[in-house]
């Protein structure tokens, strides 16, 4: 495996579970973004695997949120995906884009 990026190399922590609201939020927002590009959801849907994939191997990459939330920007996209390190599982909360306000009910 050639490793592009340093944190490729390491070995993922923990299990990774998208909750079903996240996976929603997800594809609405794919849905709403292929109206006009159907090329950038792709690519939309591409950075949120390689966030997963990150997320599994440095949870604590991302900037710490509330409550023990974290969340990382996704890509070159305005949204942040938010998610939480429990002790045996990371938590993927959901998707949120940066103009709609600030606030994510976790």
């Amino acid at each position: 495996m050639e490793c592009t990026r340093i944190y490729d190399c390491l070995p993922a922590t923990k299990q990774v579970i998208i909750f079903p609201r996240c996976e929603k939020m997800l594809k609405k927002e794919a849905d709403y973004i292929s109206l006009n590009s159907p090329r950038q959801a792709e690519i939309l849907k591409k950075q949120f695997r390689e966030i997963l994939d990150t997320i599994q191997r440095m949870p604590t990459m991302g900037t710490p949120y509330k409550s023990g939330i974290r969340r990382m920007k996704l890509g070159k996209f305005r949204y942040y995906v938010y998610y939480r390190e429990l002790e045996v599982v990371i938590e993927i909360m959901g998707i949120h884009h940066t103009r709609r306000g600030t606030e994510f009910a976790g």
